[in-house]
This record gives structure tokens, C-alpha cells and sequence, in this order.
């Protein structure tokens, strides 16, 4: 599998929202360019080869793939990426809504604590 189908298979296993469009094709381009770039530098070393020149790009991308992995850790691609994204301390709490007959009793309290 090549990277561009992987990266393909993940952004529909992780189940993103909308909101996450940005960074998905933001790694989408970086899958692509690094695919891309063993053609690219191959190209450059055939036509310095027959121009008897150094190549016009570098053999190496020390940038794309750190990002690319960066951006798999941010949308939780990743087993580190899945575990940051867990809410801390399990899920958030129900909001505590307060009855009228709660309402009531804690009102005839602060009443009677008043006068008292």
C-alpha cells in the first residue's frame, strides 16, 4: 500500500469532524508530496547525470515526513495521538440542573437562616 491510499484509510477510520478539513488536506498534500518525491529526485539525478552537474533538488526531505507524522499525532492517527485526544480523568460530568422542589428547599433554607 502506498502512502496516499494509508493516509486515505486513516482520515476514514478516525472518524474527523468538519472541522479538522484544514489539517486533513494539509496532510493529504504532504502524503502526495512525499510519494512524489523518489520520482522527482530520480529525474534530477538522471538530468545531472547527463549534464554532468549537481542535481537541482536535494536527495533528501529531512521536513515533509516529520510534519506528515506530526499532523498523523494531531488528528490521532497515532497510538500517542489517540491517547493525547482521550479527555483526562474519564468524560466530563452531566451539568448539575437544579429541580424547583431542590430550587424551593435551598430558598426556605437561606430563608431561615436569615432570620435566625
Amino acid at each position: 500500500m502506498d502512502l496516499i491510499a494509508a493516509t486515505e484509510l486513516s482520515i476514514e477510520a478516525a472518524g474527523l469532524k468538519p472541522i479538522d478539513a484544514g489539517a486533513v488536506e494539509a496532510l493529504r498534500a504532504l502524503a502526495r508530496k512525499i510519494q512524489a518525491w523518489d520520482v522527482i529526485v530520480d529525474f534530477a539525478l538522471d538530468d545531472a547525470a547527463q549534464s554532468e552537474t549537481r542535481p537541482s533538488v536535494p536527495q533528501n526531505d529531512n521536513v515533509s515526513i516529520s510534519a506528515y507524522l506530526k499532523y498523523c499525532d494531531q488528528l490521532g492517527f497515532t497510538p500517542a495521538g489517540r491517547k493525547a485526544l482521550e479527555p483526562k480523568g474519564g468524560p466530563l460530568p452531566a451539568p448539575k440542573v437544579e429541580t424547583d422542589l431542590e430550587r424551593f428547599k435551598r430558598e426556605q433554607a437561606e430563608k431561615r437562616k436569615q432570620s435566625a
